[in-house]
């Protein structure tokens, strides 16, 4: 007869960077702090990532929705990170909740994520293909104007250095 033990695992809270990591860590995985691990509370306001602009948008709408503490707080904390780093905005957000919210959270964070994706991805659009007597039309017009646009400059040119001259005389 084998004995199972059912083993609980408690979260950490990581006070320097608010990110939670099972206990069995000894330093944080997100900052490598060691000193800053503490058993995490259900108050406590946990890193969930960091999110663009429209995305916080569309998370602070589902959030309230679903009476979710939150927080966002902007990205690097005033440091220039963003002129290093392509992916990185100057707009972006950190999101935080609250833990006993957290995995409601994450649910809802990655809902909006794969919608946000579906909508990036969306189909381009598409452009109707004009006739072909109506695009050699309106190319023959356009060679037209540039070239009376180009005369008139030209002459106008002309006209103003010789209306100079005549000043000058």
């Amino acid at each position: 007869m084998s004995i199972r033990r059912k083993m609980v695992v408690f979260m950490l809270y990581c006070t320097k960077c608010r990110a939670v990591c099972e206990d069995s860590t000894q330093k944080c995985p997100n900052c490598k702090n060691v000193r800053s691990l503490r058993i995490v509370n259900n108050d406590d306001f946990v890193l969930v990532h960091r999110v663009d602009e429209y995305t916080a948008q569309r998370l602070t709408s589902a959030f309230d929705d679903f009476s979710i503490g939150y927080q966002f707080e902007n990205f690097g904390e005033g440091r220039v990170s963003y002129l290093y780093d392509s992916e990185i905005m100057p707009t972006d957000k950190t999101l935080y909740v609250r833990y006993g919210d957290f995995s409601t959270a994450m649910g809802i964070a990655s809902q909006i994520e794969q919608e946000i994706e579906r909508e990036r991805q969306g189909e381009p659009e598409e452009f109707e293909e004009m006739p072909r007597r109506k695009r050699i039309l309106v190319q023959s017009l356009s060679v037209v104007a540039f070239l009376l646009l180009v005369m008139l400059a030209v002459f106008g040119a002309d006209a103003i250095a010789n209306w100079i001259r005549g000043l000058m005389q």
